[in-house]
């Protein structure tokens, strides 16, 4: 009888409701259309006067809320507001504080090895230090990189920081956390963080087990949360593990059976990654720790980092025994009043004098970008570009091919890595001698919008011969685009690519 009589008052609401749509659908469409119109014409005004982001951004988002009223309201206030008007708690900002001068103040045992010049330059413009004293190898996609992860996890002893933006339940990532859970019942701290959004589909069912062993286990801004509208757009790309803080991994790779070129929808997985040991390893810790104390700014605290145990728990990685290379590794993210890993990139496709390779997955610069490759290919340097002959994403494929004609204008090598597999690597060479490997595509979203980390390499390292000789590879494996591939396009393509070009500003 109970349930009879819930069925009859949800029915009898149901109708209700029904009728009140039904009598009054005009009036709530007025309205609804009236309010939409009043906050098009007052983000157009504010994005107009008093936004800082660049001008092709905010035409863009004007003409989008006046041609889309109600529809590109919305958009824009998921994915268009301004992070740079993010309000962060008193206790986010104290605890970061306290990290960034705590870090500053280390001592770094570095070698008399004289610093690569560019690093120098690198070094006013982040204020982050080049470290010598480090042994990085280059890992060549999944093959080589889950065997390193996995060896190196099985060997922890003191505390593992694992941080992903794409965390799958598959093969890979069950044995990943079964080892997660193995070393925390063995009392290794185990610190586990991924973003809300790249890893939505991560169920409480696949964390619980890991939870319960004893590791502490966050979401980097959650879909969930009553504020999804503020960091919507806003994601944290960084992929990274921290050992011991004495070994490091970092690079293209996330977590899934894709990046071991294990589902039907690419042949080949093309990726890069990378192993560090040496004083390096203290700025991933740094930055792994930034946002760590991010997460937990409701209950958690750096004290435990920056104390006297906790720096040499944590931060005090040691130079390696074999090796003396130099790194820098360079972060930073939508909050930062400059865009520190854009401007380090240019920086190093700057310094080029007889090339400049590069391997992206969407290549979809921003203005600036765009200006100074095009520049650099102008002048008579070596640029070539790979980009995926297959994308995962069609916005983003058509968008990096909407930049091909105009860099084949300035002089550049376009290639297309194979039509039945995927080139996902975030690697730039310049001049055969310096590099960047990281988490950070050639895109507007990783310049502008993303969290993003890249390790720069100097001194033609072994990693540096290394990537050239993956970059030679991947030429082989790739179309080199001709004006004749232009002239064929369909129409239907040129609209497809002109359409994700006009996009590219608020993506």
């Amino acid at each position: 009888m109970q349930k009879l009589i819930q069925f009859i008052v949800i029915l009898v609401l149901f109708a209700f409701v029904g009728w009140f749509l039904f009598t009054w659908s005009g009036f709530i469409l007025t309205i609804a259309t009236i309010s939409a119109e009043i906050a098009g014409v007052v983000i157009a005004v504010r994005l107009l006067l008093w936004d800082q982001r660049n001008t092709t951004s905010k035409i863009a988002w004007v003409a989008v809320v006046f041609v889309l009223p109600t529809f590109g309201v919305v958009l824009y206030l998921f994915f268009g507001r301004n992070p740079q008007n993010r309000i962060f708690s008193s206790n986010q900002i104290k605890e970061k504080e306290k990290l960034i001068e705590a870090i500053h103040n280390l001592p770094i045992h570095q070698s008399e090895k004289e610093l690569p010049e560019l690093s120098k330059s690198l070094y006013a413009l982040t204020d982050i230090r080049p470290m010598n004293g480090n042994k990085v190898k280059i890992l060549t996609n999944g093959s080589e990189t889950f065997p390193a992860i996995l060896a190196a996890l099985r060997e922890a002893k003191d505390h593992i920081h694992m941080q992903y933006y794409i965390y799958r339940q598959d093969e890979i990532s069950t044995e990943i956390r079964d080892i997660l859970i193995e070393k925390a019942k063995a009392g290794v701290t185990v610190r586990f963080m991924f973003d809300g959004m790249g890893s939505a589909h991560l169920k409480d069912e696949f964390l619980e087990p890991l939870k319960k062993a004893g590791a502490s286990v966050y979401a980097y801004d959650p879909v969930r949360s009553i504020w999804i509208a503020r960091t919507a757009n806003l994601r944290n790309h960084r992929k990274m593990i921290v050992i011991d803080g004495k070994i490091g991994f970092t690079g293209g790779l996330n977590v899934g059976e894709e990046y071991r070129s294990n589902t039907p929808d690419f042949e080949i997985w093309r990726d890069t990654h990378m192993q560090i040991e040496g004083t390096g390893v203290i700025e991933l810790q740094e930055s792994f720790l930034f946002d760590w104390v991010y997460m937990e700014n409701y209950d958690g605290s750096a004290d435990e980092f920056i104390s006297e145990a906790g720096i040499a728990r944590y931060l005090n990685a040691q130079p390696a025994t074999d090796a003396d290379d130099w790194i820098q590794i360079v972060y930073g993210g939508p909050y930062d009043k400059e865009k520190w890993v854009r401007d380090a990139m240019l920086d190093l496709m700057s310094s080029a004098k007889k090339s400049v390779w590069i391997a992206s997955p969407y290549f979809v610069p921003d203005e600036e970008s765009l200006a100074v490759i095009r520049r650099i290919s102008m002048s008579g340097i070596d640029v070539r570009v790979i980009v995926p002959g297959k994308g995962d994403r069609g916005v983003s494929f058509n968008g990096s091919n909407a930049y091909i004609q105009t860099m084949i204008d300035a002089g550049a090598k376009m290639y297309s890595y194979r039509d039945d597999s995927f080139i996902h690597a975030k690697v730039m060479l310049v001049d055969g001698e310096r590099a960047a490997v990281g988490t950070a595509n050639f895109d507007i979203r990783s310049f502008r919008l993303n969290h993003e980390l890249m390790v720069f390499l100097y001194d033609r390292s072994e990693a540096i011969v290394q990537i050239e000789r993956d970059f030679n590879a991947d030429f082989l494996e790739s179309h080199l685009f001709t004006e004749a591939d232009m002239k064929a396009k369909s129409r239907t393509q040129r609209m497809k690519e002109t359409l994700a070009s006009l996009l590219s500003p608020i993506l």
